[in-house]
């Protein structure tokens, strides 16, 4: 009899031994699951971001394709006419903290970066935004990249003094933003073009 005691004892130290590793188990299969979710986040989110990148990118590029092919390039965009829809601006006109001579106004942010510049309702407005066979295939009319120029001020060949600025280089910067297909992807790309 003393031997069926012993029996009983020991089958039921296997089950607590079972259930403990049953649980250790069911443990890591769920921190396996948390880590693959964690990891599908990731990847959707750089892929929304290389998006945004190459949507950017193709607004640069059609803007330095406009530059190449004007002859004459036209009249800065005249911020004070709202009618006025040339993609080619004064440097800073679109910051108004720049347009004061007052240096307190200068919150040393660039424009592109402040808050009421950043929406995608300023970027429509005020930017060339690509349309027709520029579109971005895969992105949504609301999520198409836009660009806007400014026109830098005129430098000399080289930094020689009183050197005049008649037939100095002109050069223009390209400012071009791209959204990917969340709203809260935005990549913004700069290039300088010499004219």
């Amino acid at each position: 009899m003393r031997r069926s005691t012993t029996a009983a004892r020991q089958r039921g130290a296997v089950m607590i031994t079972a259930l403990m590793i049953l649980l250790l188990m069911t443990i890591f299969g769920i921190s396996t699951m948390d880590t693959n979710i964690l990891e599908e986040k990731m990847a959707g989110n750089l892929r929304d971001r290389n998006t945004a990148f190459q949507a950017a990118e193709s607004a640069l590029r059609a803007a330095e394709s406009w530059i190449a092919a004007q002859s004459v390039l036209p009249d800065v965009r005249d911020v004070s006419d709202e009618s006025d829809t040339s993609p080619l601006w004064d440097l800073n006109s679109a910051d108004p903290d720049k347009q004061t001579e007052d240096e307190d106004d200068d919150d040393n942010v660039p424009w592109w970066e402040e808050p009421e510049r950043s929406t995608q309702s300023w970027w429509t407005t005020n930017a060339v935004v690509l349309s027709g066979s520029a579109k971005v295939a895969g992105l949504s009319d609301a999520h198409q990249p836009a660009y806007l120029i400014e026109k830098l001020p005129p430098r000399p060949g080289s930094l020689e003094a009183a050197q005049s600025l008649e037939g100095a280089d002109t050069f223009l910067m390209v400012t071009a933003r791209g959204i990917g297909q969340s709203d809260t992807t935005v990549v913004i790309l700069q290039s300088v073009y010499k004219w």
